[in-house]
């Protein structure tokens, strides 16, 4: 094994390159340090002559119209890897491509950029950038319709379904509060930052609300629909709450942990 001189990953003998920045490992750390510092034109850190990436931001040094990316696992790789740093795939199930998706937040990721510019991750390890610029890779930054609308449709189908299979049981207007619970927790996950959490929990509570008596109407007939109307009232607000608080908590504490289990039941697949 040998250290990067550049970015301290411990790499394989057999590399030539680091696959996480680039830098060539056949050069001796005496070279290294003679070799004419730069500074990068993004944030003013020193750079090296061999450096690919600017290891206080991730921008990149040389810009190149292409990157690497791998077709086993999507992960983007610098020009000269032999093989992914995340799922190890050799070099022929390497395919060039423009741009990525963020691992985070499903951003859209120029080739050769290192973090994603909505969320500050690093789009080759899944890593916070350390130095994320407070404007452009705060967790709450903006939110994204374009990020919500896949999750917010698969949230409101499987909050119904479990609102159908919770009424069938006997659970009443329960059935409502632990639906929107679980499926607004579970795929706020997928949504990116918190701002974007909150606007998806208010979505799925506020459909499941307004579906709360048709859903009863559905199962039961017009005359059960009224009854439960009279006896049980509606619950749009609470439902509504209810989804929101749900979604908020699990991007902004069990994002990772939800992100992570779903990596692992793919990876069974």
């Amino acid at each position: 094994m040998v250290k990067c001189s550049n970015c301290g990953l411990d790499i394989d003998d057999n590399f030539e390159n680091c696959p996480n920045c680039g830098n060539d490992l056949s050069k001796s750390d005496v070279e290294v340090k003679n070799e004419e510092i730069s500074t990068c034109s993004n944030c003013g850190a020193e750079l090296k002559d061999s450096d690919s990436f600017c290891a206080s931001c991730g921008s990149k040094v040389e810009i190149e119209s292409q990157s690497l990316v791998c077709k086993n696992c999507g992960s983007e790789l610098p020009q000269n890897a032999l093989f992914c740093q995340v799922c190890g795939a050799k070099v022929e199930n390497i395919e060039k491509t423009s741009k990525r998706t963020c691992p985070n937040c499903g951003s859209k990721v120029e080739g050769g950029t290192t973090f994603c510019q909505e969320c500050g991750v690093n789009v080759f390890t899944g890593e916070k950038s350390k130095r994320a610029t407070p404007a452009s890779n705060s967790p709450a930054g903006k939110i994204d319709f374009n990020v919500l609308v896949k999750p917010s449709i698969i949230s409101l189908i499987v909050a119904i379904i479990l609102s159908i299979i919770g009424v069938g049981i006997g659970f009443s207007w329960f059935s409502f509060v632990i639906a929107v619970i679980l499926s607004a927790g579970f795929f706020a996950a997928a949504v990116g930052n918190q701002i974007n959490a909150i606007v998806f929990g208010f979505i799925v509570g506020l459909l499941l609300g307004l579906l709360e008596t048709p859903i009863i109407e559905f199962l039961f007939g017009s005359i059960v629909a009224g009854f439960y109307q009279g006896f049980f009232g509606g619950h749009l607000l609470v439902i509504t709450v209810l989804g929101i608080v749900s979604a908020y908590i699990s991007n902004a504490f069990f994002k990772e942990s939800i992100l992570n289990m779903t990596d692992n039941f793919k990876g069974k697949l």
